[in-house]
């Protein structure tokens, strides 16, 4: 057989010398690094999004409920910081939540000084007092519930029916 392929050889390799040669280092460097950056400028944009996401749930969240580090109160008067004006059941059932079936017995607040007690009546029939005491730019605040509190302790020089002393 002869070989009819020297001139496909001998074309071939005039085409090798001056074409030069391929550089595929270059172009895999260049691709390398395009990746890296893709991959960078993605996970940056979703950190990005699970930031604002957890930002805009505690957003909504913190907006829709009511602010615990200022309570409701009543709005005080002249009578000084020593003798608050008294509260109602209705400003005191603001101030706490009261367990199922519980609530504020119909006889009314009582107050001394700057304090204030409310009878609570219970379903089971056991009585309860909620205590709460007045402070000066604070208003009203829910302090102890109980049955019946020491008045030197509360600091009270007037009798009260809650005080067991």
């Amino acid at each position: 057989m002869t070989d009819h392929l020297g001139p496909l050889r001998q074309a071939m390799s005039d085409l090798s010398e001056h074409g030069g040669t391929a550089d595929m280092y270059e172009r895999a460097l260049h691709k390398s690094r395009q990746t890296q950056r893709r991959r960078a400028l993605t996970t940056g944009a979703a950190a990005a999004a699970v930031v604002f996401a957890i930002g805009g749930t505690v957003a909504f969240a913190t907006r829709h409920r009511p602010d615990l580090l200022t309570p409701p109160a009543s709005t005080p008067t002249s009578a000084g910081p020593q003798n608050p004006t008294c509260p109602s059941t209705q400003t005191l059932g603001t101030m706490v939540e009261l367990p199922a079936g519980w609530s504020f017995a119909s006889r009314g607040v009582e107050c001394v000084e700057a304090w204030a007690a409310a009878d609570v009546q219970r379903p089971d029939g056991g009585g309860v007092i909620y205590l709460f005491h007045y402070t000066a730019g604070l208003g009203w605040r829910f302090h102890d519930q109980g049955t019946g509190w020491d008045c030197t302790d509360l600091g009270l020089t007037e009798p009260a029916s809650f005080c067991t002393s």
